[in-house]
């Protein structure tokens, strides 16, 4: 089956969105804050450099030349009105020189708010009020620490839960594909079996039953007896691969009793001890019943190529939600000498086209154990 795996390619491009998302989190909202705090701010800055200029207006309009000499008497004033409170304050003449005023020390981080004070429609004097930003920038950065961590967790569950979404899914699609695949097999298995059994096997049995008529009248016995040797040979040699590719016990007798039936008939065949030990079962869907039957085929032909055993062990169970089949000998073989054939790489195949897996391993007295898990 062409290997599915969707999982990873949803993976690596899920991976740089939710990256993205995340960081837009994390940075957005901290701007956003800074941003409109800041505006704030500077607001606040202009509106108190308002209100100062507003009072030195009249101080300029009562003493047009001395005004900077009355400075005290206008931080007074402001102080009164709790305008100096944790402000520094710059005031600068008409030519830019700066009047010396006793106010709070200078922040570390200033923002800046400006008014003019205008006299008969010429600036007079410019106020700066200067108010600090290091309590808003450390609230930004808590505020960023504390969207860094909501953004890891979104982060987190954005790509978990959907890539844990798509592995179900993927697994669910490549155990319908295996599914599918074991049917095209079957019904490929069954077309031939019929193909064979309609057309070879019917026609060497009217080649036999016509062989008996010759030989009825007297023509030459010894070679008729011996082309119908040789036709019942053939006959049974389509029987037997017609009940190989599409054995009529599994649809007869079930699942438990075409095990029996096919180790029973394999150790009469071989002189192999066959011991079939099947647990009661549920109802088990018919792709599943085929593979297991197949495997055991496998499985027994292999320990009797292979492993020069002399009894055999089939196990098949229900485990929790899964169906656990088992199948090991007490023959000798290496670990060395398993070389996977044909044979146990179809039983692995198997397996997996149903969602399960196989293990094939040589136990401590080394003989061979294959056993399958498939999931209910």
């Amino acid at each position: 089956m062409i290997p599915f795996d969707l999982t990873s390619w949803f993976r690596r491009r899920m991976l740089p969105l939710v990256m993205l998302a995340a960081l837009v989190m994390q940075v957005s909202a901290p701007t956003a804050y800074y941003l409109s705090k800041r505006h704030e701010l500077w607001q606040e800055a202009r509106a108190e450099a308002g209100r100062t200029a507003m009072l030195l207006h009249g101080e300029i309009e009562q003493r047009p030349i001395l005004w900077r000499y009355n400075i005290p008497k206008l931080l007074e004033r402001l102080a009164t009105e709790g305008m100096l409170y944790d402000r520094y304050l710059v005031i600068r003449t008409s030519t830019g020189q700066a009047v010396p005023i006793d106010t709070a020390p200078a922040p570390t981080r200033p923002l800046w708010g400006r008014a003019e004070v205008r006299i008969g429609g010429e600036t007079a004097a410019t106020v700066w009020v200067a108010l600090d930003m290091a309590p808003l920038l450390r609230a930004t950065m808590q505020l960023t620490v504390g969207f860094a961590g909501l953004a890891i967790l979104l982060a987190v569950v954005l790509y978990l839960v959907p890539i844990h979404t798509v592995a179900i899914a993927q697994k669910r699609i490549t155990t319908l594909l295996g599914e599918l695949a074991l049917t095209i097999q079957e019904e490929d298995r069954r077309r031939i079996a019929r193909d064979l059994h309609d057309g070879a096997g019917q026609a060497m049995t009217a080649a036999r039953l016509r062989l008996q008529a010759l030989s009825a009248t007297g023509s030459e016995p010894q070679a008729v007896a011996e082309i119908s040797k040789l036709l019942d040979n053939a006959i049974g040699e389509v029987r037997r691969s017609v009940y190989t590719l599409s054995p009529p016990a599994l649809t007869e007798l079930g699942l438990a009793g075409a095990l029996k039936h096919h180790c029973e008939t394999f150790a009469a065949a071989t002189g192999l001890k066959v011991l079939c030990e099947l647990a009661e079962l549920p109802t088990l869907r018919p792709k599943v019943e085929t593979a297991c039957y197949r495997i055991v085929q496998e499985a027994l032909a292999n320990s009797a190529r292979h492993a020069g055993a002399r009894r055999v062990w089939v196990q098949l169970s229900r485990q929790d939600s899964e169906l656990h089949l088992s199948i090991y000998d007490d023959g000798t073989v290496s670990s060395e000498q398993i070389t996977e054939g044909i044979g146990l790489l179809g039983i692995r195949e198997r397996a997996k086209l149903l969602g399960g897996h196989a293990d094939i391993t040589v136990a401590p007295e080394k003989s061979l154990r294959v056993e399958v898990r498939i999931p209910l």
